[in-house]
């Protein structure tokens, strides 16, 4: 045997065992395809059943959040006082915004401006109402209800004592 025939015999191994090792990269290159596809579509499933959970909670909330399960009370609880808490951040960013509309036509304009540009009404009527301003006008007209209602309680036992 030849050195040629030799180094023939080596390449024609050595082209073997790479055409294994390719097939064997090429194989395990499409299972992991194969098992990232299928993962791709449990996480979809899983958002898909999220959203669903999410709608559900929505759906409960409007239809039974002012009178909760005591399953659910505390969950509520918690849903209503953020809402109060997001109200509340809302007034605070409005309070710090350099920017209101206009309530003639809806422009945009500074609060600072005494005339509105796209319309031109005068915007003096325009009045900043602080959070503090807000719970004062809710504290009175709280108070207004309450006495309202006591009102209207003494005007029923008028009529029962006639």
């Amino acid at each position: 045997m030849g050195f040629l025939e030799k180094v023939g015999g080596f390449a024609e191994r050595a082209g073997e065992k790479v055409k294994k090792g390719a097939t064997g990269v090429a194989d395990k290159s499409k299972l992991l395809a194969e098992k990232a596809k299928l993962k791709s579509q449990i996480n979809s499933e899983n958002s898909n059943i999220n959203k669903a959970y999410t709608e559900l909670g929505k759906k409960y909330f409007e239809l039974f959040g002012h009178e909760p399960s005591e399953d659910f009370a505390e969950i509520v609880g918690r849903i209503n006082n953020s809402n109060v808490h997001i109200t509340e951040l809302q007034q605070q960013l409005a309070a710090l915004e350099v920017e209101t509309t206009c309530p003639k036509c809806g422009a945009v304009i500074r609060k600072d401006q005494q005339f509105c540009q796209a319309c031109g009404s005068k915007t003096e009527s325009f009045v900043d109402v602080s959070a503090e301003d807000i719970e004062v006008v809710a504290e009175v007209e709280k108070a207004a209800e309450e006495q309202s209602a006591e009102e209207i309680t003494s005007d029923d036992s008028d009529v029962t004592e006639e």
